[in-house]
C-alpha cells in the first residue's frame, strides 16, 4: 500500500483538514526524501535488491570490455598468422637454397660427363649414347660442344639418332620459350 493511499483512507476518515495537510506535506517530504536517499545511484548498491540488478553504466561498460578482448584476441591471432608467414618466408628462402644448390651441383656433374664424353672417340660415345634413355642422351648431348655431339650423332644407329635430334630440338625450343619469358 503506497504512502499516498493510507493518507487518502484517513482523509475520509474524517481527519481535521489541518492535520490533512500536514500528512500531505509529511508524505510528499517523505516521499521526496525516500527518492533521494534510497533511489540514488550511490545508495542503491547498499540496497540488497537493487545491487543485484545490472546498472545501465555497467552494460555499457561490459561492451567495451568485451570489444577490448575480442580486439587483443584478434591482435593475439595477427601476431602468430604474421609469425606464421614470417616462418614460411624462411622455410622458402631455405629450399629455394638447397634447390639452387642441388641445380648447381647437377650442373657441375653434367659439365664432367660432357667432358668426359669429348675426350672419347665418336664411336665409344655413340655406344654409350645408344645403351642410355633418350631423355638422358638428350641431356648428355645438349651439354657437349655442338662439333663433339654432331660427331657423336653420326655414328647412332639412323633411327635412334633422328629421335634424339628431334628430342634435342623440342628441349630447344622450351629452353628458348623459357628464356624469352
Amino acid at each position: 500500500m503506497l504512502l499516498q493511499d493510507i493518507i487518502e483512507k484517513k482523509h475520509k476518515k474524517g481527519v481535521g483538514c489541518r492535520a490533512s495537510g500536514i500528512s500531505k506535506r509529511l508524505s510528499i517530504s517523505f516521499i521526496v526524501l525516500f527518492i533521494l536517499v534510497f533511489l540514488s545511484p550511490d545508495t542503491r548498491n547498499l540496497i540488497p535488491v537493487y545491487a543485484q540488478q545490472p546498472q545501465p553504466q555497467k552494460q555499457e561498460q561490459q561492451p567495451v570490455q568485451q570489444k577490448s578482448l575480442e580486439e587483443e584476441r584478434l591482435n593475439i591471432l595477427k601476431g602468430d598468422i604474421q609469425k606464421e608467414i614470417e616462418d614460411y618466408k624462411k622455410l622458402k628462402k631455405e629450399v629455394e637454397v638447397v634447390q639452387q644448390a642441388q641445380d648447381e651441383k647437377k650442373q657441375e656433374n653434367l659439365a664432367k660427363i660432357a667432358k668426359m664424353f669429348e675426350a672419347m672417340s665418336s664411336e665409344e660415345a655413340a655406344r654409350k649414347i645408344e645403351k642410355l634413355d633418350e631423355d638422358t642422351a638428350v641431356i648428355i648431348l645438349n651439354s657437349l660442344k655442338p662439333k663433339s655431339a654432331g660427331k657423336i650423332l653420326a655414328q647412332i644407329e639412323d633411327e635412334k639418332a633422328a629421335s634424339l635430334s628431334k628430342k634435342i630440338l623440342i628441349k630447344g625450343k622450351i629452353i628458348q620459350e623459357k628464356s624469352s619469358r
